[in-house]
């Protein structure tokens, strides 16, 4: 699997914590990823509107482009849920 592939200014990097780390000029978000079979989880329209931070209120079809791409890439089924989790990395 690819560590990280961009996706225009997006690139996703997957770490241990089952987390998938969406990087862009913007900022960082974070979805679910499923180790020993990966399975990558992006938010549904609903939980995107309540747990986005503002700067990506309207990117959601972008990043949901670019994950989808890169899952493509690298052979991840990803599924679309208002049940998974979903936050905003905050820059240090």
């Amino acid at each position: 699997m690819a560590k990280q592939s961009p996706m225009g200014n997006i690139s996703f990097n997957p770490r241990w914590r089952e987390e998938l780390v969406a990087t862009s000029d913007e900022g960082k978000l974070v979805f679910e990823i499923t180790m020993g079979e990966l399975h990558v989880y992006f938010p549904g329209k609903k939980k995107w509107k309540e747990a986005v931070p503002g700067w990506a209120k309207d990117k959601r079809e972008i990043y949901l482009d670019a994950c989808e791409r890169w899952c493509s890439q690298n052979n991840i089924p990803l599924s679309v849920a208002n049940n998974t989790f979903f936050y905003e990395e905050k820059k240090q």
